[in-house]
């Protein structure tokens, strides 16, 4: 999910958990309940950063509107960065229900430049510990404020803030020489999203025209992480849209998936998510 402001939330129907508010520092702590699709463009005037907690990876898919790189939606992570007056697209298909940490952040002087120059595809996953470890205190803050929580909440805006035009200077330079085309890219996610979970390097890397060893050298180059890392997201995404549907068991999805037995699949999906399938079924069943 993009980032949205308090008043943005309630508009569409999210249920504020906590939030507080303290210098330039704005955090919203939110829950949602499922909903069919998502398809929209956010802009905003501040730095914005949202930290989905649900137990989950992000199903949206989405690209800056602006982003020289890329005009390819792609998946995004569990934290996404927006820096300001940058439209980002995002869509998504079967969202389930999901809680979200929304934060508007001090916007430090040479952030706006830093955007223009950087690759804001890496701001659509944010792997970063320090930010991460920040805004799990910020969430502690809004369930259980203690006794200095606005003194907390502030300067931990100001570190984010900080922490997070670092992460544009490292990218400012471009990083993707010897990465793979927008069109190769488009073509191995198309292939993927088309139900070929079980397809070999070899046959993305025909696909593109080039050696296998080529194709998982530039697609890290291009995506920083792993091709194997992204064909095992785009097959857990699937998979968490078939949970939610109950009409269909484990061992047909499974079988949907192309896996060769059940217990494969349910290894494979605790592997990643750290919940067996039945357990992830019943979790958004509670939260419905």
């Amino acid at each position: 999910m993009a980032h949205m402001g308090k008043s943005d939330l309630a508009r569409n129907g999210w249920e504020i958990v906590g939030q507080l508010s303290v210098g330039e520092t704005e955090v919203v702590l939110a829950d949602h309940p499922a909903t069919d699709s998502i398809d929209r463009t956010f802009v905003r005037d501040c730095t914005a950063l949202s930290f989905l907690l649900s137990p989950q990876h992000n199903p949206s898919r989405g690209c800056f509107v602006a982003d020289r790189h890329s005009e390819l939606l792609v998946s995004m992570g569990n934290i996404v960065l927006v820096p300001p007056h940058t439209p980002i697209h995002v869509r998504a298909d079967a969202v389930p229900p999901r809680r979200l940490l929304t934060c508007s952040l001090p916007t430090r002087g040479e952030m706006g430049t830093l955007a223009a120059n950087t690759r804001l595809d890496r701001c659509l996953n944010v792997r970063n510990v320090s930010v991460r470890t920040a805004l799990q205190r910020l969430v502690s803050e809004l369930l259980e404020p203690g006794f200095a929580s606005e003194a907390v909440v502030e300067g931990l805006g100001i570190y984010l803030a900080g922490e997070l035009a670092g992460f544009l200077a490292e990218g400012g330079q471009d990083a993707r020489n010897g990465g793979l085309a927008p069109w190769q890219l488009k073509r191995i996610d198309e292939h993927l999203q088309a139900g070929n979970w079980d397809c070999r390097i070899g046959d993305l890397a025909a696909l593109c025209g080039i050696s296998t060893r080529h194709l998982m050298r530039a697609f890290r180059q291009s995506t920083d992480r792993s091709l194997a890392d992204y064909i095992a997201t785009v097959r857990a995404d699937h998979a968490r849209v078939l949970l939610v549907d109950e009409s269909l068991s484990i061992a047909e999805i499974a079988q949907q998936l192309r896996f060769s037995r059940p217990a494969g699949f349910t290894a494979a999906f605790r592997r990643l998510t750290g919940l067996t399938p039945s357990a992830y079924r019943q979790f958004q069943r509670g939260l419905r």
